[in-house]
């Protein structure tokens, strides 16, 4: 086993050279993860029942499966949806959320107080604004306004004159938070991707998700004929052999 930074060209050459097999989580940024992940989040994705392994926080587990390539070497990819979320990411999603409201609110003040001259500058900043925005957790809906008022004008107006109005625009936001945006942010934190070369059978030994995260997580007794287990370098190390 190995973590995310073993996730290299180098490492699987490596595990390939000594026969062995590499089972690693798979790091944030890896796009065939990314890519596994969105997948995963289909409606009609065959997700496995859920099940427990033998921990002390007790979470039930789905994985789901998939293949890719990654620098030249087949993959699988294994999406590990756990019902315990971690509490920093939890707590990490929930300030995210909570910056993204306050910065909403702020450059909706901001905008709002600012009158242009005319409907194309408005516009202008409307598409300026509009590219900028990239809220994760809420829907922005934002458009130009007219705003007619009293023409300001020096010294006390004749009396009975009509009184001047002239106009000018502003931007209007509104920002509502996005409930499924949120819920599937929240189910992304709960999953995690592992990579691994092993085959779907070794030495007769199916060795489908499930097991693949059984031995991530440590759950593999010598009894199950896994000798490698025994060798103190591969597992000490990165590969299982």
């Amino acid at each position: 086993m190995a973590d995310s930074a073993a996730m290299t060209r180098g490492t699987l050459a490596q595990t390939k050279a000594a026969n062995a097999f590499l089972i690693t989580r798979g790091p944030a940024s890896l796009r065939i993860g990314k890519t596994a992940l969105d997948q995963a989040d289909a409606e009609d994705t065959p997700w496995s029942d859920p099940f427990v392994l033998a921990e002390k926080n007790g979470a039930a587990y789905r994985v789901w499966e998939t293949a890719s390539t990654y620098e030249g070497h087949p993959v699988r990819l294994i999406v590990v949806e756990s019902s315990a979320l971690d509490q920093r990411k939890g707590k990490k999603l929930e300030n995210k959320r909570k910056k993204e409201a306050e910065l909403l609110s702020q450059e909706q003040a901001q905008w709002e107080s600012r009158l242009f001259s005319c409907r194309e500058d408005a516009e202008q900043a409307l598409a300026s604004l509009k590219a900028s925005l990239r809220p994760r957790f809420h829907r922005v809906e934002a458009s130009v306004d007219e705003v007619i008022r009293p023409k300001k004008r020096r010294g006390r107006p004749k009396k009975g004159a009509e009184p001047e109005v002239e106009t000018r625009f502003a931007l209007r936001l509104n920002a509502a938070f996005d409930q499924e945006a949120w819920e599937r942010a929240r189910r992304k934190a709960f999953r995690f991707v592992l990579v691994t070369t092993v085959p779907e059978e070794w030495k007769g030994q199916p060795m489908d998700a499930k097991e693949i995260l059984k031995l991530y997580k440590g759950h593999i007794s010598v009894e199950m004929n896994f000798a490698f287990l025994k060798d103190l370098f591969f597992t000490d190390e990165i590969y299982i052999n």
